[in-house]
């Protein structure tokens, strides 16, 4: 059991010192969008500082326990943190009024609780009611940031915004196993078990500070650009009650503007560029950006990702009755007709033919077997 006792001492050590040192150095970052790094420094201080508590305590370390004793309660300042740089990421007003999410978290540590049972399933309560809430309101704002990004890209693997998500969902994990953890101490109360589940614990978290130091570093500056770029993206609702109630006469002039775009993007072939943005495709149809985004959603009934996509798919179905089919791979067509990743074509080919690629392929063959057309 001593063993145990010291990985997770160890853990603990590295857990902490390293989300001191990862958040100092997102405070002291000089990048644009400097909140959001705030943010990030907050969320990942709040993790380490809750096991420096435990440090002082550890009898492990000898005359520390015994002199110094420092009580912090970051809990509450995990979630808001977290969901406040979700708020960033899409570019979201962040007034004043939001920080009122750290009061929870202030209050206890300025009145404190006791350890009586009433008090601690008042604070139990609160921190399940708050943190859930903040984890579906960081859900939902981090999806209705995708679809922007589907709106203005037609390729977004690489700007890919999981790690934000990946980060909530630990955190999730962390306090339902801290709840589970609590329960099975109780109805068991063995001290191997209590180690162990410990180390567990020092694992996860330390893997959760990491991640956000891994990602958040290589990501920030590029999330800023991104994020500023779609930031005037307006999302349609599906369902628009407006779009019916439109004059035949506007119905048909946008149709008509939608038709000549197209036929433009298939002469011309913009799809093939593979870095091909709204502004990109608005530029080189002397359109504006909102003017064409408008024209998509009403006339294609799709986002730009999924329009330009689709030139995509048919322009490899032609590749593959050409003569490079002799001489290219399945993967070298599709890069040919604008794919840059083997996930983003098998993906949207799927979704738009039903087949994968290679069933396809396969299906051109076969004289029994009629291929679809869009």
């Amino acid at each position: 059991m001593k063993n145990f006792e010291l990985i997770s001492l160890l853990f603990d050590l590295l857990t902490a010192f390293s989300g001191i040192t990862i958040g100092i150095l997102f405070i002291t970052l000089k990048i644009k969008n400097q909140k959001g790094n705030i943010y990030l420094a907050l969320f990942v201080l709040s993790l380490s500082l809750g096991f420096i508590e435990d440090l002082f305590e550890d009898e492990n370390l000898g005359i520390l326990s015994d002199n110094i004793r420092i009580v912090i309660e970051t809990d509450f300042f995990i979630m808001p943190s977290i969901f406040l740089y979700a708020l960033t990421v899409a570019r979201k007003n962040i007034s004043y009024a939001w920080l009122l999410l750290y009061l929870p978290g202030i209050l206890m540590n300025i009145i404190g609780f006791s350890d009586s049972e009433g008090e601690e399933i008042i604070q139990g309560l609160a921190f399940v009611l708050l943190n859930f809430s903040l984890l579906f309101f960081s859900f939902r704002v981090l999806n209705r940031f995708k679809k922007k990004l589907k709106s203005y890209y037609s390729y977004i693997e690489d700007k890919n915004i999981s790690w934000v998500k990946t980060i909530v969902i630990t955190t999730l994990i962390i306090h339902f196993y801290i709840l589970f953890e609590g329960v099975l101490i109780m109805v068991f109360d063995n001290r191997y078990l209590e180690v162990f589940l410990e180390l567990i614990l020092s694992m996860l978290t330390f893997f959760a500070v990491y991640w956000v130091g891994y990602n958040g570093f290589q990501q920030i500056g590029y999330i800023n650009d991104v994020s500023e770029a779609v930031a005037l993206i307006e999302i349609p609702e599906e369902e628009n009650e407006d779009n019916n109630s439109q004059p035949q006469n506007i119905e048909n002039v946008n149709l008509e503007k939608y038709k000549r775009c197209c036929e433009q993007i298939l002469k011309e072939k913009y799809f093939t560029n593979p870095n091909l943005t709204l502004k990109l495709l608005s530029g080189f149809l002397f359109i504006k950006e909102r003017e064409l985004s408008e024209l998509i959603n009403s006339c294609a009934k799709s986002n730009f990702h999924g329009f330009i996509n689709k030139f995509r798919v048919e322009e490899f179905k032609k590749l593959l009755s050409s003569d490079k089919v002799v001489h290219y791979s399945i993967l070298g067509l599709a890069k040919d007709a604008g794919f840059s990743s083997k996930s983003t074509f098998y993906k949207v080919f799927k979704e738009v033919e039903g087949v994968t690629p290679s069933e396809y392929k396969n299906g051109l063959r076969s004289p029994n077997t009629c291929s679809r057309t869009c």
